[in-house]
């Protein structure tokens, strides 16, 4: 009996640490979007585009901009206020509770 109870507890506890281990690693997944910026904040350090998501269907994708975010036009290195509304760019952002940009790359 208390060898079944100690088995029942293990394997509880490793269907915890899995499901958390899951979850951890899709939230600190990077992500790619590509799209047309809908608006650009250079004081507050943000970026919005709008990203294809369907046949039709779109969707706005802000994420933060920060002193490790790299910013280029034609691969070389640009400031945030370089990107104008309308530019089509490429984010590659981490996916948390927040959208940190790790680089925004202007076409």
């Amino acid at each position: 009996m208390k060898r079944s109870l100690l088995v029942m507890y293990v394997l509880l506890i490793t269907s915890f640490l899995t499901v958390g281990i899951l979850a951890a690693e899709d939230t600190g997944k990077m992500v790619t979007a590509t799209g047309k910026v809908t608006s650009v904040d250079p004081e507050g350090k943000a970026i919005t585009i709008s990203v294809k998501t369907g046949s039709s269907e779109m969707m706005d994708v802000g994420t933060i901009v920060n002193a490790d975010t790299k910013v280029k036009a034609k691969g070389k290195p640009v400031a945030l206020n370089d990107i104008k509304e309308g530019d089509t760019v490429t984010t590659r952002y981490l996916k948390s509770d927040n959208l940190y940009a790790k680089e925004v790359t202007k076409k």
